[in-house]
């Protein structure tokens, strides 16, 4: 067995694309994406290459070992499915490879992903976001969207945005200490064993610290000397604000920071618009839920968008509604 704690040790990894599935389109995006992780020493892609002439140029230009099948007409299975099986479980037992790249957004190949797994190996899923299985990519280590290669930063949806908030919070939530605090390094770990296709640079952030940063739902400290920051949930730091009102704050300082926390929470939304400085009204009660520390808006005294913004003269002032949309004033 390769020890690992050697300091010339090298991780040896697999890339077996699927290319029935995916096509080359991004692959070389992917080498780059994977190449911090080890030295590629196997790169194969499984096809029927009699019909596929036009891309071996390709292939042998990104030094991709091409694997031929012919279509058996006769067969209700992907041949080119099955060799890259049988190719993994003979690399699993036979080779030092201790990282498998699957290229391919197939669900036939879990339980393949899950036996390369439970063999202690390092799994690594790869294909195109609209046809991706959801259970394929939760069942490998990481996975990385090709589609992503070419996402801008404008393309982000707000679903995008709600669905990684979501999992932020989740996150947070699952690592946290008693104090409701946890450390980067963990948060990121959580984030990717939570949801394996998580990437903070298809958000549009350079570095996860970015990422946090540009989050409404958590506060980050940072240690005066070296270390990792620290990560906490607003609403849990706003419930402990809450709470300190029975040790002599009076309700309208515990109010008026409340509305100054809404009211920051909801400038970091909106300035990731496309204007700028509006966003959709369902993404403003989610926010000023947290920062209540309810599950959500109607759970609170305040009901509704235009009850919170009736009862703030900080957020009225600032904030006005426009259709579904609350936009800055």
């Amino acid at each position: 067995m390769v020890n690992s704690t050697n300091p010339n040790f090298e991780r040896q990894v697999a890339v077996l694309i699927d290319f029935e599935n995916v096509g080359l389109s991004s692959i070389q995006w992917l080498f780059d994406k994977i190449s911090d992780i080890g030295r590629i020493t196997i790169k194969r892609a499984y096809a029927d290459w009699s019909t596929a002439r036009s891309t071996r140029e390709q292939v042998l230009q990104l030094g991709i070992e091409p694997v031929h099948l012919f279509h058996m007409a006769s067969s209700g299975k992907n041949s080119s499915d099955i060799k890259l099986v049988i190719d993994s479980i003979d690399l699993l037992y036979q080779s030092p490879i201790d990282t498998f790249v699957i290229v391919s957004s197939d669900s036939d190949f879990v339980p393949l992903v899950s036996k390369l797994r439970s063999g202690g190996k390092t799994v690594i899923g790869a294909g195109r976001k609209l046809t991706a299985s959801r259970a394929l990519v939760i069942s490998c280590d990481r996975y990385f969207y090709l589609d992503e290669s070419t996402t801008q930063r404008n393309n982000i949806t707000d679903l995008q945005q709600t669905r990684s908030s979501e999992l932020l919070i989740r996150s947070v939530r699952s690592a946290m200490d008693e104090e409701g605090r946890v450390v980067g390094s963990k948060l990121r770990q959580t984030l990717q064993r939570l949801d394996p296709s998580f990437d903070f640079r298809t958000l549009g952030h350079a570095t996860f610290t970015r990422y946090l940063e540009s989050s409404p739902d958590v506060k980050i400290s940072r240690p005066k000397g070296p270390g990792d920051i620290v990560v906490e949930l607003l609403e849990y730091t706003n419930s402990i604000n809450i709470k300190d009102t029975s040790s002599g704050v009076s309700t309208t300082e515990v109010d008026g920071e409340i509305w100054a926390n809404i009211d920051v929470a909801w400038s970091k939304r909106a300035s990731r618009s496309r204007s700028g400085n509006s966003m959709p009204g369902p993404s403003a009660a989610i926010i000023a839920a947290k920062v209540l520390g309810v599950s959500k808006l109607s759970s609170s005294k305040y009901k509704t968008l235009q009850k919170l913004l009736d009862s703030s003269e900080i957020l009225s002032k600032s904030w006005t509604r426009e259709g579904n949309s609350i936009i800055k004033v």
